[in-house]
């Protein structure tokens, strides 16, 4: 069975959006896959006006033992936003959130994972992700 990936978007407000990705591997990775583009989500006011950039405020996930799920921001040299192991919540509010920091930001964020090559049954997991959106 081939790996697989969804992701549903939950909240979509004036400031905050919300996504949740559920996946699972078997045998093959999920190479690179863009699960958050800051250009598709709706506007910041009511005016029409499209956020420009957007932090990280908080990650939840629930990854079964021997994976790992990547997340990275696009941009140029893609730059790290968390490797996601086990469970756990990472929160980024308190200090204003994990800003894009990518070399040249464009707003999205990336997928990927590790140890699912190997796996000989269904390795699945499930990440919830909230974002600020700001212009």
């Amino acid at each position: 069975m081939a790996s697989e990936l969804k992701v549903q978007i939950l909240n979509d407000g004036f400031k905050n959006t919300t996504i949740k990705v559920d996946g699972f591997v078997n045998n093959v990775d999920l190479v690179t896959q863009t699960i958050l583009d800051l250009s598709t989500l709706d506007q910041v006011d009511g005016f029409g006006t499209k956020a420009s950039t957007m932090r990280v405020t908080r990650i939840n996930f629930d990854i079964e033992d021997a994976l790992q799920v990547n997340l990275d921001w696009a941009g140029g040299a893609n730059n790290n936003l968390w490797r996601c192991t086990g469970r756990g919540e990472i929160k980024g509010k308190p200090f204003g959130g994990f800003p894009d920091n990518a070399t040249t930001p464009n707003g999205k964020i990336l997928l990927s994972t590790e140890g699912g090559s190997t796996a000989t049954t269904n390795l699945a997991f499930t990440i919830v992700i909230e974002v600020v959106k700001a212009n």
